[in-house]
């Protein structure tokens, strides 16, 4: 089992940056087990030929601002499929885009496909919980609250209305 600690923030987008489809990007399902409690998360990442896919768990730290702990296990692509007959709700389709920022910062912006099409939530992973309060983003994003109807999980499981979304449409 990978573990790995996440320091991240979500952004709407004011408008796409310039040449969005020339930078590194991957294809993503991802659908949710467990809606009654702590989701657990079943994704499928597929880039060019290569076809990864995970079995997910991620916890916020205690004490900590922002800081989660994900817990991840690769499954087979049959295993995957198994799991998925158990999902809750819809499964969320997305592009994400790699854009480098600085050195050791990159956005990831989603872009939602099927339900959610025309829909672009960015995030970027800090180093630190002072680095992310600091961080002084570009122009062409804007932080999001913390509200549950941003979450992947919620917009699989949960969201009803396309209109609760406006403010992510572009």
């Amino acid at each position: 089992m990978e573990k790995e600690i996440e320091i991240e923030k979500k952004y709407k987008l004011k408008r796409l940056p310039d040449n969005l489809e020339n930078y590194e990007h991957m294809e993503i399902e991802q659908s949710y087990l467990n809606k009654g409690g702590a989701p657990i998360r079943l994704r499928k990442f597929k880039k060019e030929e290569k076809i990864i896919c995970i079995f997910s768990k991620k916890v916020k730290e205690e004490n900590k601002e922002l800081e989660k702990v994900e817990y991840n296990i690769e499954l087979t692509e049959h295993l995957y499929n198994e799991f998925l007959k158990a999902k809750e709700g819809r499964t969320i389709s997305k592009t994400r885009y790699k854009v480098p920022i600085t050195e050791n910062l990159i956005i990831e912006i989603d872009a939602f496909h099927d339900f959610f099409e025309g829909m672009y939530i960015a995030e970027i992973e800090f180093l630190s919980e002072e680095q992310a309060r600091n961080y002084k983003v570009p122009d062409w994003l804007e932080e999001i609250d913390d509200s549950k109807k941003y979450s992947n999980n919620y917009m699989a499981t949960e969201a009803k209305d396309i209109n609760e979304y406006k403010d992510l449409m572009l």
